[in-house]
């Protein structure tokens, strides 16, 4: 009896210690989500142009032709290298209604004057060899597609060569052989 009363003893601050503990990771505030967009105030150059990609990703899809718009007006009306940016960083997004690497490449392509900044000028280089990348893809994928293509027709002319001859075998599988004479002179 007095074994349980001592085990008792040394349990019951344990067992508080471990409901102390699980109120405070109830009260410990959430933890971030990635998916949430790093907010980068006033930042301009790679880290305003990588914080902006990363909200515009986030987006609902449907919302970005809105914004592209937005932005093509922006361009249009103050043609600097920060709008320039913004609007190539937007096309780059993997959404059918904004993505354009044709387009990107483009813009990258008649930057002047670079960017000061070292990070913004690697920056702009790498995103120029991604895109040129993308664009040896595209033109590989394109060079495959055309010749599964031919392929394919192949087959199938010669499918109907097949379906021909497979005809023409079953017809004169079915004829009659001519009768056989057992005369024998």
């Amino acid at each position: 009896m007095n074994f349980h009363k001592l085990c008792m003893v040394c349990l019951l601050p344990l067992l508080g210690a471990c409901s102390e503990l699980q109120a405070l990771r109830d009260t410990a505030p959430p933890a971030v989500t990635e998916t949430a967009a790093p907010v980068i105030d006033g930042k301009q150059g790679v880290h305003g142009w990588l914080a902006d990609f990363h909200a515009l990703r986030t987006r609902p899809p449907e919302s970005l032709p809105a914004v592209l718009a937005a932005r093509e007006e922006a361009f249009r009306a103050k043609p600097e290298p920060e709008n320039r940016m913004r609007l190539v960083m937007l096309l780059l997004v993997d959404a059918d209604s904004v993505r354009d690497h044709r387009r990107a490449r483009l813009l990258l392509g008649r930057l002047k004057p670079l960017p000061a900044s070292p990070d913004d000028r690697e920056f702009i280089v790498l995103l120029q060899q991604f895109l040129d990348g993308q664009q040896d893809y595209e033109q590989k994928l394109s060079v495959l597609w055309k010749q599964v293509t031919q392929q394919n027709r192949r087959i199938d002319e010669l499918e109907q060569q097949l379906k021909a001859l497979t005809s023409i075998e079953q017809n004169i599988q079915q004829r009659e052989p001519p009768p056989v004479s057992t005369d024998v002179k």
